[in-house]
């Protein structure tokens, strides 16, 4: 019983065919699959350097990050040096209680704001959102950016600039911006989501996206609550 009428040696290849992506008459030079990380790189020169790029970029950024962090801790060891036992003493004590301090600001703003009834902010610096509050319910949920703190300059009077923490009040409200207690403020992007908007946000603000600016505006009020944790 004959299986196949083709003839011995011309075996059909299905990359051989019309719709195929090799050329019969280009032998295996028409084959775009690739084998090996050679063909790859050839194939995809563009791709390749991007990547590179990017992880030059990466190295660089951690190599600065590392020096930096060095002289940061150089520089603490000598002034610590410089101490007597009790300066030293003293120091590690004042450190601690500021630090006792901002824990127990924070913990204290996020059950306060699980627990108030009236209408509130609820601003989480570690998740990056805010929330639209009342008596426990969250009525709108918000993306958010945080700008920079700023510390003082060596030799210079001015004040250092940081993301508040605990409890502040709405002083005004502004058009597309709301004016918090010590200068702070929430302001709107240029665009609907705040992380489209690469423009730098101001050292301790808050940014939020347009379309959320404008959907929580007619709810507040000059003196509501915005509680940072």
């Amino acid at each position: 019983m004959e299986l196949s009428s083709g003839t011995p040696g011309n075996s059909h290849d299905p990359l051989d065919g019309p719709g195929s992506r090799r050329d019969p008459a280009k032998g295996r030079e028409g084959d775009r699959r690739r084998t090996g990380w050679r063909d790859f790189r050839r194939a995809y020169p563009g791709f390749v350097f991007t990547l590179l790029l990017a992880l030059v970029a990466i190295l660089s950024l951690d190599a600065f990050l590392i020096y930096k962090r060095r002289a940061y801790t150089t520089e603490v060891n000598q002034l610590r040096g410089a101490m007597t036992d009790a300066e030293r003493a003293r120091t590690d004590a004042i450190v601690e209680a500021e630090h006792n301090k901002t824990r127990i600001a924070i913990e204290l703003a996020r059950r306060q704001a699980k627990m108030e009834k009236s209408l509130h902010l609820a601003i989480a610096l570690d998740s990056g959102r805010i929330y639209l509050e009342r008596d426990g319910a969250v009525l709108r949920e918000m993306a958010a950016q945080f700008g920079p703190e700023k510390g003082v300059t060596p030799g210079s009077d001015s004040l250092p600039v940081v993301i508040p923490r605990g409890q502040r009040n709405v002083v005004r409200l502004e058009e597309n911006r709301i004016v918090l207690e010590g200068g702070s403020a929430i302001e709107a992007a240029h665009t609907d989501v705040a992380t489209a908007d690469t423009s730098p946000v101001p050292p301790g603000n808050v940014r939020i996206g347009l379309t959320d600016m404008k959907a929580i505006m007619p709810n507040l009020t000059a003196g509501m609550r915005v509680y940072f944790y």
